[in-house]
């Protein structure tokens, strides 16, 4: 059975600390309480290890917040900046999100991976947005 929490930003950061490349916040949790199997949907358990991700990009993209600029870059070149200005102004942050993510993929980023990191760097950096 699968369960539904609601955490704070602070312990959201410590288990994105402790995660390794691919793992889910339950695979981190798993690891640090020593509990090494992943569990069924019936609460049995089983004895496979976590699957990785297997990589799709060929090109490196990096996405990140500095000072108020929201800056997205592929290491081969392209690179954009957007001003977000405060992080309480909702429709500001819903556009430079629609539009980098926009520019990404216009870029050749890869879908779900790179995009979901364009938007990633913008929360990891307290631009939220709520539905």
């Amino acid at each position: 059975m699968r369960r539904t929490i609601n955490i704070s930003i602070d312990v959201w950061n410590e288990i994105a600390k402790r995660g390794r490349f691919g793992e889910t916040p339950d695979g981190v949790l798993r690891r640090v309480f020593k509990l090494d199997k992943k569990p069924t949907s019936d609460g049995g358990t089983l004895s496979t290890p976590f699957r990785t991700r297997t990589r799709v990009s060929q090109r490196r993209m990096s996405a990140r917040v500095e000072k108020g600029v929201f800056r997205v870059a592929f290491a081969d070149g392209p690179s954009y900046r957007w001003l977000l200005g405060a992080k309480s102004d909702k429709d500001i942050i819903r556009q430079v999100r629609r539009d980098a993510v926009a520019w990404a993929e216009e870029n050749g980023a890869t879908n779900p991976g790179q995009t979901n990191a364009v938007k990633k760097a913008l929360t990891e950096a307290g631009y939220y947005l709520t539905k």
